[in-house]
């Protein structure tokens, strides 16, 4: 089976060496990269195009800056596989990440969308922690979030997606991003689609101070709540709201409820916060934002602790040897295994 793999980038020159390499070097050999750089403005262009020369599997996409949920849709239009893997330019996949999710399809044939568990690296690429823990991984796990009317999320870049039908669903709205995969999700989710997850860590997932997830986490988190307001809507089968008339209503929501939800995310905020000063090998503010965030939601932080820091050290499932394949010199590009040259 071949893999299409995409990475929307702009600005991303920083860690984008590492994130191709793990593309190239991956043990599932038959893959092209399509890399969709979306108007940077950095020494992005003369990474991908070093890469490119270097090995014939490396395509190059270029447009103005028209944001990650277009960057994505045009690597999802341009792909020439029935399958697409996407990966952000600061994330790394472990190398038998693809060859994994492809046995998993060959053993589920009915999956249109497969995840894998993450594990939190920080800038220089040490393991801090496991996310994407909630699952689903079976399909009877899958049939009790939908059910329950519950979303389904996983972690962007360790997806592998049936091309067609996310095409066929929509692809990306522009219009959420950056929650354009919760929204992409909840309509296949609808449509009867099965997504699951493979309950091991095969992507390495970066946390640092400048993406989009620290950047931008209040916004994104607004839009989280519109996209599934809009899918509770097509549910009852009214029209979508627009951004507009969804803020409208949650401000004439009762000060209880507002002051409920300020609460709850407010405390996801913190944990985020605790979690970067933990990156970042700041523990007097990892300490201080994690006690605020246990303070504020407790029913989000005490779970995540033990599922992605306590159980991953008493099974041994969080490696050491996970970041092998994030290179100590990060200006050196270089593509151990090229046979497509």
């Amino acid at each position: 089976m071949k893999v299409s793999v995409v990475i929307p980038v702009h600005n991303g020159g920083k860690y984008l060496s590492q994130a191709i390499e793990s593309v190239l070097t991956q043990t599932h050999r038959d893959i092209e990269l399509l890399v969709v750089d979306d108007g940077s403005t950095d020494s992005s262009a003369a990474i991908i195009n070093r890469f490119a020369l270097r090995d014939r599997r490396v395509r190059v996409l270029t447009q103005e800056n028209l944001g990650v949920a277009a960057a994505g849709n045009r690597g999802l239009q341009e792909a020439g596989c029935e399958w697409v893997a996407r990966l952000d330019a600061d994330d790394v996949f472990l190398p038998e990440k693809i060859e994994r999710q492809v046995a998993f399809l060959r053993r589920n044939p009915e999956t249109k969308i497969v995840g894998t568990l993450a594990c939190f690296i920080n800038h220089a690429g040490r393991p801090l922690g496991l996310v994407g823990t909630e699952g689903p991984f079976t399909p009877a796990e899958y049939d009790r979030l939908v059910r329950g009317n519950r979303p389904i999320y996983f972690v962007n870049s360790s997806t592998l997606m049936h091309r067609e039908t996310v095409l066929a669903t929509g692809g990306y709205r522009e219009a959420f991003a950056p929650a354009e995969d919760v929204d992409l999700w909840i309509r296949m989710a609808e449509q009867g689609h099965l997504m699951l997850k493979i309950p091991e860590p095969l992507l390495l997932y970066r946390m640092h101070g400048a993406s989009l997830t620290m950047t931008q986490n209040a916004r994104q988190r607004l839009l989280h709540r519109w996209a599934i307001a809009c899918g509770e809507a097509r549910g009852k089968g009214l029209t979508e709201p627009s951004y507009c008339e969804f803020a409208a209503e949650e401000n004439r929501r009762p000060p209880i409820e507002r002051a409920r939800i300020a609460r709850r995310e407010t405390g996801e905020r913190l944990y985020q916060q605790a979690a970067l000063c933990y990156a970042e090998q700041r523990p007097l503010g990892m300490i201080l934002n994690l006690i605020a965030a246990a303070v504020m939601h407790p029913a989000h932080v005490i779970p995540r602790l033990y599922a992605r820091k306590v159980q991953p050290c008493l099974s041994g499932s969080l490696r050491p040897a996970m970041t092998a394949v994030v290179r100590k010199d990060p200006v050196r590009e270089a593509c151990r295994y090229a046979p497509g040259k």
